[in-house]
């Protein structure tokens, strides 16, 4: 199905795997596809704090309107379902199918960078930073984000929005566990707003 197309990223996942996810989705019962091209998942990998600014400028500069470059947005888009059919089967608690991992770890080994130690808040933290070879290495630090995401968090605070009509995923970091929404500025309000007028409609 085409779709319209906007470079508007939204960032309120709780978790960039779960970002990454949530560059498909439905405006007003529309699909909206954000990673259309690889100048888009370039931006998405800055935006997301997974590619800094030199690294997008070669990635853009070698592969942006070229076979690879095609092939790897392409990829990229595909990577994304595979991962949402595995997200969507651990909100579903159907468990784990096993191309979910596969697609990480194969993605994982085309993964191209060095681990740098950094200051973080007055401490110190390691950081993957991305130097891509070849073309395909952009989705490493998506793939390290997925891997993060089963191997380091909770599964069981993964959730979907609760407005049917939305589909976003976010991770439900807040200290009681009973977020609902992707936004309450949004979906939260709207939900309200339908589940008043329909108490005033019984009356």
């Amino acid at each position: 199905m085409s779709s319209p197309h906007s470079p508007d990223f939204l960032f309120l996942a709780g978790h960039p795997c779960l970002d990454f996810l949530n560059t498909r989705q439905s405006v007003k019962g529309r699909p909206v596809e954000r990673l259309a091209s690889l100048e888009d998942l370039v931006r998405w990998l800055i935006r997301a704090g997974r590619l800094d600014s030199r690294a997008a400028a070669d990635a853009l500069r070698r592969w942006n309107d070229s076979a690879d470059g095609a092939r790897v947005a392409e990829r990229a888009r595909a990577f994304r379902e595979t991962l949402r059919h595995m997200t969507d089967g651990i909100v579903r608690e159907r468990g784990i199918a096993a191309e979910g991992p596969a697609a990480i770890n194969f993605i994982l080994a085309e993964n191209d960078g060095t681990l740098r130690l950094e200051r973080h808040a007055g401490t110190f933290r390691t950081r993957f930073a991305a130097r891509p070879t070849q073309a395909i290495a952009l989705l490493g630090s998506v793939a390290e984000a997925a891997a993060d995401l089963l191997s380091a968090r909770d599964p069981r605070l993964i959730r979907k929005c609760g407005n049917p009509d939305c589909g976003l995923f976010f991770y439900d970091g807040t200290r009681n566990h009973r977020r609902q929404w992707c936004a309450m500025a949004t979906c939260g309000n709207l939900m309200k707003v339908r589940a008043f007028r329909r108490r005033h409609r019984r009356k």
